[in-house]
């Protein structure tokens, strides 16, 4: 726009220019033509001249105008036919985010009469026959599908989508993990960044049994932000204890101890990981290292499990001095919000070892309103001690009432179970156990494939 002004201007300027130069150098031209002669004032000529040259690119225009017609025409079809082959591919898009998987088949196929790439036309009309077998649930309908995802995967722009598709068809016929990870790896050559593909590739190999590389694909999750550092440091912790029970099976101890050591790094209250170190280190410094591990487990968790394998680190002869180490404890810095719990749990301990005195004192420390099922239960293990039945049958009755306490609940659904697993059985959410409070419930977002979780657990436990 601002160049066709400017022409306009400096035409419009020489125009002027010319008008006057003429204005003030008056003359007469002559022209001579086989034998005719004519004078005629210069500006007129000039005039003349302009007019005729205007009248002659005029005719120029319209001549050209009039050729390029069928041009024209074809080229406002074609941007009409463009914007129409837009909108059905955005409503394709749209419906396929949504699920509606067979309208987007059949929006994106209306584009094959109209897009100019013949062979991806081809490719939408195949795409819609191979979503209508699927749908009518054709006996080969496998095959069909299987045979239009290879297809996909012989051209560039679409072998992503067809190792995808292909990978898909394997995990919903639990097929062989070879070929779930064999077409994840191929589809993630093209999309190293797929978030679908990087989940799948890590559950596949941990099913597999190859924590090692499912440790690998939970890495690049974490890179690329697709979990959160909590998610991570969960999964990576319980990842590297099974390992370390592999290595344990394996006779590879060394191995085992550096598994648990970073399984603790990435979660110090992970229970197993600190109770399986305490019972396969060795060495120079491993008692003091396996009660330091221990210790913070426990001040962290207060689980009965942990203290037990505290007791055994102590290695003391009486009684009496396990349950005084253990009181010791209480004064160690803890979370305030679990400092009933580490009591209770203590004067657990100290009934279990027969020191009822103790366990009484420390209990009558907690306000009976912070005492949890377990509080209430060793007061009343504590009266049966002494014979009173009328007390034991009044704190069991609160015991019905109070407060679960710490147990192992799924901090995605929270159902409680009744041991730590690496799946919950009920929503198939994966780290997601954990030992804490029923109303200390996280909701972490679960990291799973559906699919392959139903299964995940059972598989991978046997191996080990």
């Amino acid at each position: 726009m601002i160049f066709k002004t400017l022409k306009l201007l400096i035409f419009i300027l020489l125009i002027w220019y010319l008008s006057e130069f003429f204005g003030n150098n008056e003359g007469l031209a002559t022209i001579n033509w086989m034998g005719w002669g004519i004078e005629i004032p210069t500006d007129r000529l000039v005039l003349i001249l302009l007019l005729f040259s205007i009248f002659i690119i005029l005719i120029d225009r319209v001549w050209l105008a009039f050729l390029n017609l069928p041009k024209s025409a074809l080229r406002r079809y074609e941007n009409k036919n463009n914007r129409k082959v837009e909108q059905k591919l955005i409503k394709a898009f749209l419906l396929a985010s949504h699920g509606e998987t067979v309208s987007a088949a059949k929006e994106a196929s209306l584009v094959a009469k109209n897009t100019k790439d013949k062979s991806l036309g081809k490719l939408l009309s195949r795409h819609l026959e191979v979503t209508n077998s699927i749908n009518k649930n054709d006996g080969n309908n496998k095959d069909i599908a299987q045979k239009y995802f290879q297809q996909l995967t012989s051209e560039n722009s679409t072998a992503f989508v067809g190792h995808l598709g292909l990978m898909q068809q394997a995990i919903l016929g639990n097929d062989d993990n070879n070929i779930i990870i064999e077409e994840g790896e191929n589809a993630l050559k093209y999309e190293p960044k797929s978030k679908q593909i990087l989940e799948v590739l890590f559950n596949a190999h941990a099913l597999k049994g190859d924590i090692k590389e499912s440790l690998l694909y939970l890495k690049k999750l974490k890179s690329f932000n697709f979990i959160t550092n909590e998610i991570y440091k969960n999964i990576a912790s319980n990842l590297n204890y099974l390992s370390a029970l592999e290595n344990v099976n394996n006779g590879n101890k060394s191995l085992a101890v550096n598994n648990l050591k970073e399984a603790i790094k990435q979660k110090p209250n992970n229970i197993m990981a600190s109770i399986k170190l305490s019972e396969i280190i060795t060495g120079i410094g491993s008692k003091s290292t396996s009660i330091k591990h221990l210790e913070k487990a426990f001040l962290l968790t207060s689980h009965p499990d942990v203290l037990d394998a505290l007791a055994k680190e102590w290695d003391d002869k009486t009684p009496g001095a396990r349950v005084a180490k253990s009181i010791k404890l209480l004064n160690k810095k803890s979370s305030n919000d679990i400092d009933n719990d580490l009591k209770i749990e203590v004067a657990r301990f100290a009934i279990r070892e027969n020191i009822w005195g103790e366990a009484e004192k420390i209990l009558s420390e907690i306000p009976e309103d912070d005492l949890t099922i377990s509080g209430f239960q060793a007061l009343a293990d504590i009266e049966s001690s002494k014979n009173n039945p009328d007390k034991v049958k009044e704190y069991l009755s609160k015991a019905a009432n109070a407060s679960e306490g710490f147990n192992y609940f799924c901090s995605s659904c929270g159902s409680k179970n009744l041991k730590w697993e690496l799946h919950c059985s009920n929503c198939n959410g994966l780290s997601t156990i954990e030992w804490m409070k029923s109303n200390d419930n996280k909701k972490l977002d679960p990291v799973f494939l559906p699919s392959l979780n139903n299964v995940f657990e059972r598989k991978l436990l046997s191996k080990l």
